[in-house]
């Protein structure tokens, strides 16, 4: 554990509590009993010592011995509680007021002193808090909530180190024991990735992100994934063996990340194991999710160009039916007085003169009602780009396991169709479609995915795309998933066992939260009792009328219908926010990045080896705004000139639940202090 943590962590818990005004207001608001049990010392100033003692060990479950006279907060209970009296504040109280009042607040606020009979105990709750919180200071954070819960003052900080230290060994050994059970053969090609004989490491080509959507990026990219597939598919099965949460995967995998691999090589064998289990685990999740943001990225540039060449080929279609509308108006005058002696040559010669032969169909189509065919010009320029989704799309398909989140769905069918041809390296001209997957497809699409209409077949390229669009729109909508990746898996994956589920109470009061289950399900209680009286209340207003915004109206065939009244006459203005400026969000973003200096809040996720340690000030306002109105990453860079690159590294690397806290704490403090400090400019 880092010294330097355990340092602020010293300080944090164990020193003396600095309050602000709302705090004093909070712990020095005593009760009738606990103003009781202050008087009952002899003079002003031990009871004053006493109140201190209870507000402070309120906030902190720690004793202090203050000296009165020093003390911001001692003036504070003297004015509010001894103002009437000509006490002057002296000093510390001596020793044995000191300890007497220990005893007396313990008893007053039912806790227990500290004593080594809760050592074993505490250690092995610390134990099992270490597969869910490998990192000590949230494990400290729990533990200080199993205190508080169980009314036990908090050792000193020796004791805390101690015990600790004790928890972090038995764990080691106890993942030490799991991880010999793996087979020599496994432990062998694991330790390949760390070991060098020559050149980068595999770990180091492994742990490189993907660049950029340039086919030799997607390539390599699908390449690292057939590297470690086999080794994903063992540690899939191998972790829960481990009995470690997510979180504790995630932290072992973050630590091979940052470190270098002379680093990691200085491990322990065992531990060397762990973080290269959990570490491919992760990261090939983590390249399933820049496969499938590279398959969609493509998939929308190719309809989005199909869609330009369509809106192109219309306009062209358009103009040429302007330009030649004269024309027509010219044969058609011009047919009724032509020379009826006229060769049948000579009378083609001097019609097509008029109007060109090509011209005649367009405009016979025109007259009878056909007008120009924008799906089938999109479909044409798909069959142009057959090469482009042939090298960017079918390789990710190939490599993605795909899975729908309702059983026997024919996406799923296409998908292995494909995936079974192409895999064995078959040329598309040798792909056959069946004729049960022919029927699925819906008839007025079948037109479309012919080259020609007389066709009997379809083609294999347009028959290709046209399961690659089927793919996006269910990845889309978040029907079609990944479950190896992290942010394409389909929710079951996340959702604890409901064996889980059917123990919260006894997992809830182990973890020292007793009252989240009856909370949770008091509040869920109460919405659906305000949801069936809001519905009950709708619908009496409805049926009688009340409602003066809605116009009901039955139709002709005896049902009722409603729509909105909207009253323009109605004045919108407001004296104080019409005087107000128009703003965007952006900007106010940015000014209070000035202000509290925002980007020294948000830290690299990585504490060493990297280049960019403070976020672009753009991107980073990008995200929080991306975060706020629940827009994807690809949604945000479509809306900004920003690059997807630069805002998917900067979400992955400087936005995190640490980072967020300390800039939400910057700002409020910025609040806080911001009106006192007007006021003293103003002096």
């Amino acid at each position: 554990m880092s010294e330097f943590w355990w340092f602020l962590s010293h300080k944090a818990i164990y020193a003396l509590p600095v309050f602000n005004e709302a705090e004093q207001l909070l712990y020095f608001e005593f009760t009738a009993r606990e103003i009781d049990a202050a008087k009952k010392y002899r003079t002003i100033k031990a009871q004053i010592h006493f109140m201190l003692s209870l507000g402070y060990f309120k906030a902190k479950q720690q004793f202090y011995r203050v000296n009165l006279r020093q003390s911001q907060d001692a003036k504070y209970v003297f004015e509010k509680y001894f103002y009437k009296t000509n006490t002057k504040l002296l000093g510390k109280i001596n020793l044995r007021t000191y300890h007497k009042q220990k005893k007396d607040t313990l008893v007053l606020l039912g806790y227990k002193n500290w004593s080594s009979e809760y050592k074993p105990q505490v250690e092995s709750y610390i134990c099992e808090l270490l597969k869910f919180y490998p990192k000590s200071h949230n494990a400290l954070r729990q533990l200080l909530n199993y205190f508080d819960n169980h009314q036990i003052i908090i050792p000193t900080y020796r004791t805390l180190q101690d015990m600790f230290t004790a928890a972090f060994s038995v764990e080691d050994k106890r993942l030490e024991t799991t991880i010999s059970s793996i087979s020599k053969r496994k432990q062998k090609q694991l330790s390949a990735l760390i070991n060098r004989k020559n050149g980068i490491s595999k770990l180091s080509i492994i742990r490189t992100d993907q660049k950029d959507f340039h086919y030799t990026s997607v390539v390599d990219e699908i390449k690292k994934a057939h590297k470690i597939a086999a080794l994903y598919k063992f540690a899939k099965n191998f972790i829960p063996k481990l009995n470690i949460s997510k979180n504790a995967v995630r932290y072992y995998a973050d630590i091979v990340e940052q470190y270098a691999t002379s680093r990691l090589r200085r491990l322990s064998k065992s531990q060397q194991l762990l973080h290269a289990i959990c570490f491919i685990y992760n990261r090939y999740q983590q390249i399933m999710d820049n496969l499938i943001i590279s398959f969609i990225y493509h998939t929308r540039l190719i309809t989005s160009d199909g869609k330009a060449y369509a809106d192109d080929a219309l306009m062209k279609h358009a103009s040429g039916m302007v330009v030649d509308f004269p024309r027509l108006a010219q044969f058609l005058k011009w047919f009724p007085i032509r020379d009826r002696e006229l060769a049948h040559d000579e009378l083609d010669r001097e019609a097509y003169s008029i109007l060109p032969e090509d011209q005649f169909p367009t405009m016979a189509e025109y007259f009878d009602g056909n007008t120009f065919d924008k799906k089938a010009a999109k479909w044409k320029f798909y069959l142009s780009s057959a090469r482009l989704f042939a090298l960017y799309l079918r390789p990710i398909l190939i490599a993605g396991p795909f899975v729908f989140y309702k059983k026997n769905n024919n996406v799923i069918e296409l998908i292995n169709l494909l995936k079974k041809h192409y895999s064995k390296g078959k040329a598309p001209s040798a792909f056959v479609l069946p004729e049960n997957i022919e029927a699925t497809i819906p008839k007025n699409m079948l037109q479309y995915l012919k080259r020609e209409p007389t066709d009997k077949n379809i083609n294999p390229h347009l028959f290709e795309f046209f399961v690659y669009q089927k793919v996006y729109h269910h990845i889309d909508r978040g029907r079609l998933c990944c479950n190896d990746s992290v942010s394409y898996c389909d929710i079951d994956c996340d959702l604890v066992d409901e064996a889980l589920v059917d123990d919260v109470e006894k997992i809830a009061a182990e973890f020292g939260y007793p009252k989240i289950p009856i909370y949770c399900d008091k509040r869920l209680d109460d919405a659906v009792e305000a949801l069936n009286n809001a519905w009950d209340v709708t619908i009496k207003n409805i049926s009688e009328n009340n409602n003066p915004g809605f116009n009901i109206k039955v139709n002709k065939d005896g049902k009722q219908d409603w729509s909105l009244l909207y009253d323009s006459s109605e004045p919108l203005d407001d004296a104080f926010f019409k005087t107000l400026p128009k703003t965007e969000i952006a900007d106010i973003i940015m000014f209070i990045s000035d202000r509290i200096g925002m980007l020294d809040g948000f830290t690299h996720m990585k504490d060493r080896y990297i280049k960019r340690k403070k976020p672009d000030l753009l991107a980073i306002s990008a995200c929080l705004l991306l975060e706020a109105f629940g827009f994807s990453t690809t949604k945000m860079a479509e809306m900004s000139d920003i690059k997807l690159s630069l805002l998917k590294s900067t979400r992955e690397d400087f936005i995190h639940i640490d980072t967020l806290c300390a800039v939400n704490d910057m700002l409020a403090n910025h609040i806080r202090c911001e009106p006192w400090r007007a006021a003293g400019e103003g002096e």
